[in-house]
């Protein structure tokens, strides 16, 4: 969404810069043709300011868009994952913080959101956000290839967003996040389907493309002592992304 976003308002600066460049032309082709010139330079102006203002207003309702599809998923997740005031979730794989500060929000400040990295540069982004943060309930958490680095029974609700199809050990990944959960807590996993034309990964399992099928992510994680909660084949708002909620099984 933050790509559709900004490629919208690049679209919107190209156009503008298009609109522009046609005035100057005008101008300089119209120099001393008198009023007739002078009228057209003024017409000229005049539609790219009405050309500007339309640019800008597609630009604002492409971010508005994107925004509440934002706020439409961020709610999703949450129910899902079923988060009261108090709980303690974790974001794994947190990227730059965008989903930590979802949780962060719905948990509130006697709540805590641990939230887990391995890239050195969205740990930097994720310390800032903690420390800036006024409610003060997000802790970061440096993991690995192999470990979240979550300590056992952690969690009320573990999120995984656009995460699981990057694990190179997914098994002992697995085994790490089950260790996390407390009796009955919820684990979301928010993925993708293959995508062919998107770079490949190395080092993770071959699925037929950047992503997991479902049914694979299903088969993996029942497999491996989960049990499916919810399944979501058709994940709101974004395409060709799904949700399966899974909680340790026998809890």
């Amino acid at each position: 969404m933050k790509v559709a976003r900004n490629l919208s308002l690049l679209d919107g600066r190209i156009k503008r810069l298009t609109w522009t460049t046609a005035v100057c032309i005008a101008v300089a082709v119209t120099v001393g043709c008198g009023r007739s010139g002078a009228a057209t330079a003024e017409t000229t102006t005049s539609e790219t300011t009405t050309a500007e203002t339309s640019n800008t207003e597609t630009a604002n309702v492409g971010s508005s868009i994107a925004s509440a599809e934002t706020a439409n998923e961020a709610e999703r997740i949450v129910e899902v994952l079923g988060l009261e005031p108090g709980h303690q979730v974790a974001d794994v794989g947190a990227g730059d913080g965008e989903w930590t500060e979802v949780l962060a929000t719905a948990v509130g400040p006697i709540g805590k959101v641990l939230a887990t990295e391995v890239d050195e540069d969205d740990l930097e982004d994720l310390r800032k956000l903690a420390d800036d943060s006024w409610m003060r309930n997000i802790q970061v958490i440096e993991g690995n290839d192999a470990d979240t680095g979550l300590p056992a029974d952690c969690c009320d609700g573990i999120l995984l967003r656009l995460v699981y199809h990057h694990f190179t050990d997914p098994g002992l990944m697995r085994a790490s996040l089950r260790q996390a959960l407390r009796p009955g807590a919820r684990l979301a996993v928010i993925d993708i389907v293959p995508q062919e034309d998107w770079r490949r990964l190395e080092g993770v399992p071959e699925r037929g493309g950047h992503g997991i099928p479902i049914d694979d992510l299903v088969a993996e994680m029942t497999g491996d002592g989960f049990e499916v909660v919810e399944r979501f084949d058709d994940w709101p708002d974004e395409e060709d992304h799904f949700c399966v909620v899974f909680r340790r099984a026998g809890d």
